[in-house]
C-alpha cells in the first residue's frame, strides 16, 4: 500500500515528527504532502532556522526578541517554545554571560514579560535527565536561582541545557565552564542514555554531537579550563573531535573534592578521531588516562604552555611521549608536540618512538632530542653552547626517536640557540648516506629557524638542505616558522 493512500489524519500524523528536520523536504515530496505540511509551515520557520542553525549568544538592546544573553535565558524560551531546541545544529556557547557580567550599563536578564517561571520548572520537573541522573529538580532549579542571584554565570542551567538538544553536532563549551558534582552527574547520565539502544525515531540530546571546542577564559581568574569537566562529553557515541585551549590537570575543588579516573569509563574516547589540545598544561599521567580507550585516534596535536598556571610543575616531555605511545602507538598516525611556554627546564630521560607502528607525520621540539642527550650523559639539560655533545656516544639514543614510517618530520626550535644546533648536527649526522636504512619512508623534512637564530643553529640547516639535495627527501620552509637566511631551493 502507497503511503499516500493512507488516511489523511495518519499523514498529519507522520508529517508532525518530521517538523523541524525534514518538514521541508516533506513538503517537496509531493503536491499532496505538500498542502499537508502547509499549516505546519509557519512564515518564521526559516527565520527560526537561519538564527538558530548556528547558535551563538547575543545581547542587542533594541530588540529583545532574539536576545538571548545566557544559558538560563535559552531554556526559558524552549521551555515556552520547545520546538527551537531542534534547529540547534552548530552553538556557540562560549559567552554564556558575558555581555551581563562585562557590559554592567546592560541589564543582566530580560525583561519579565520574557520569562515564564511555570513553564520552566514544569520542564525541570518533567526532565527524565534530571529523574535518571537521580538529581531533584526543585533543588535544582534552586541551584539555578542561586547562581544567577551569586553570579552572572549558572554552570547549572548550562549543564541542563545540553539535555535539550538532540540535534547538536558541534558546540563550544562556556569559557565559564568548570566541574561541579551534580553537574558532571547530569552530564554523565546524559551520555549513558546517549549510548544505550533505541528506536530509530528517538533521538537523546547530543547523540549527533561530532565536534566539541573548550576555550579558556582570558583576562577572568578562571584562567584556565579544568579538562575533568571536559571529560564526560567524551563517552557521545558519535564525538570524533576534541578542541581544547589552555587547559589543566584535574584538580580538586569544594564541590567535587575528587575527580574520577576517566579511564574507569570504556566509552571515554571510543569514537574520537581527532584531538588538538592547544597551550595546556597537562603531564604524562592525564594524557595516558584521556587516550586510554581511544581506538579510533588518527591525529593527536599538543601543545605545552605554564603560562597562567597558578603551580607549574616540571613537565618530563620522554615520559609524556612514552604515555602516548602506550595507549595509541599502535594506531595514531598523525602527532604534534610543541611548547609555546616553559617556566621549568625539562629534565632528562629517554625517549623511543619505535612503538608508533603506523605513524606517518611526525612534529617534535628540538627539546626533546637534548633531553634524550643529556639523559644519555647523565646530566642534566645543557645550558650553553660550550657543553658539546659525544656524537658517537649519543646516536643510539636519538636513533629511535623518530619510527621508520614516518613520511614527515618537523623538528621546532623556539630560540635557534647553538646547543639546538648541536642537536640537528646530531640527529641528521651522515643523513643522505643512512637515510635507506634508518628513515626509508622519510619523504619531506621541516624545520624551523627564527629570524634571531645563533648562526651555527643556520649554518646546521644548510648542511641539513644538502644533504637533502643527495636524497629523494623535500625540504619545506613551514608557514608557521618566521623567514630566516636558510637558503631555500627555488
Amino acid at each position: 500500500m502507497a503511503l499516500t493512500h493512507l488516511p489523511t489524519e495518519l499523514l498529519e500524523a507522520i508529517v508532525e515528527y518530521t517538523v523541524p528536520e525534514g518538514l521541508e523536504s516533506t513538503a517537496l515530496t509531493c503536491k499532496q504532502f505538500h498542502a499537508i505540511c502547509r499549516p505546519f509551515i509557519k512564515p518564521t520557520t526559516r527565520d527560526l532556522r537561519d538564527w538558530l542553525h548556528d547558535f551563538a549568544y547575543y545581547a542587542d538592546d533594541f530588540q529583545w526578541t532574539n536576545d538571548i544573553r545566557t544559558a538560563f535565558d535559552l531554556i526559558n524560551r524552549i521551555a515556552q517554545e520547545p520546538l527551537l531546541a531542534r534547529y540547534i545544529r552548530h552553538a556557540d556557547f562560549s559567552s554564556d554571560s558575558r555581555h551581563t557580567k562585562w557590559w554592567g550599563d546592560m541589564p543582566r536578564c530580560l525583561p519579565a514579560e520574557f520569562y515564564c517561571e511555570a513553564a520552566v520548572r514544569e520542564l525541570l520537573a518533567d526532565s527524565p535527565h534530571l529523574q535518571r541522573a537521580a538529581l531533584d529538580w526543585q533543588q535544582y532549579h534552586a541551584n539555578i536561582r542561586k547562581d544567577l542571584e551569586t553570579t552572572h554565570y549558572s554552570q547549572h542551567a548550562a549543564a541542563f541545557l545540553m539535555t535539550l538538544l538532540p540535534n547538536l553536532e558541534s558546540m563550544t563549551l562556556a569559557k565559564l565552564w568548570i566541574p561541579l558534582a551534580a553537574t558532571d552527574q547530569l552530564i554523565r547520565s546524559l551520555t549513558n542514555h546517549a549510548n544505550e539502544p533505541r528506536l530509530p525515531n528517538i533521538t537523546p540530546s547530543l547523540a549527533q554531537l561530532t565536534r566539541i571546542e573548550v576555550l579558556t577564559s582570558t583576562g577572568s581568574h578562571f584562567s584556565r579550563v579544568v579538562l575533568g569537566g571536559v571529560v564526560p562529553f567524551l563517552a557521545l557515541p558519535r564525538l570524533q573531535s576534541l578542541h581544547g585551549i589552555s587547559c589543566t590537570n584535574h584538580i580538586r575543588t569544594a564541590d567535587n573534592p575528587t575527580h574520577s579516573d576517566p579511564s574507569n569509563d570504556t566509552n571515554i574516547g571510543q569514537a574520537l578521531t581527532s584531538i588538538d589540545l592547544v597551550a595546556c598544561c597537562i603531564d604524562d599521567i592525564v594524557i595516558g588516562h584521556l587516550l586510554k580507550h581511544t581506538p579510533r585516534l588518527r591525529k593527536l596535536q599538543f601543545s605545552y604552555a605554564t603560562r597562567r598556571h597558578p603551580d607549574p610543575q616540571e613537565w618530563d616531555i620522554c615520559k609524556f611521549l612514552a604515555a602516548i605511545e602506550c595507549q595509541v602507538g599502535s594506531h595514531l598516525e598523525e602527532l604534534s608536540i610543541s611548547i609555546r611556554h616553559l617556566q621549568e627546564s625539562i629534565p632528562p630521560g629517554k625517549t623511543s618512538m619505535l612503538g608508533f607502528q603506523r605513524l606517518r607525520k611526525l612534529e617534535l621540539p628540538i627539546e626533546v632530542v637534548l633531553s634524550n642527550i643529556s639523559g644519555a650523559r647523565g646530566k642534566t639539560p645543557a645550558k650553553s653552547a660550550g657543553d658539546g655533545f659525544s656524537t658517537h656516544e649519543d646516536d643510539p639514543y636519538i636513533s629511535d626517536l623518530v619510527p621508520v614510517s614516518v613520511h614527515q618530520l618537523s623538528l621546532i626550535s623556539n630560540d635557534g640557540s647553538n646547543e639546538h644546533a648541536k642537536a640537528i648536527e646530531l640527529i641528521f649526522r651522515d643523513f643522505a648516506a643512512r637515510k635507506g636504512f634508518t628513515l626509508p619512508a622519510l619523504q619531506e623534512i621541516q624545520l624551523s629557524c627564527p629570524n634571531d637564530a645563533d648562526d651555527a643553529y643556520k649554518n646546521q640547516c644548510n648542511k641539513l638542505l644538502a644533504e637533502c639535495e643527495k636524497t629523494d627527501v623535500v625540504w619545506n620552509h613551514p608557514l608557521r616558522c618566521l623567514h630566516s637566511s636558510i637558503k631555500l631551493p627555488v
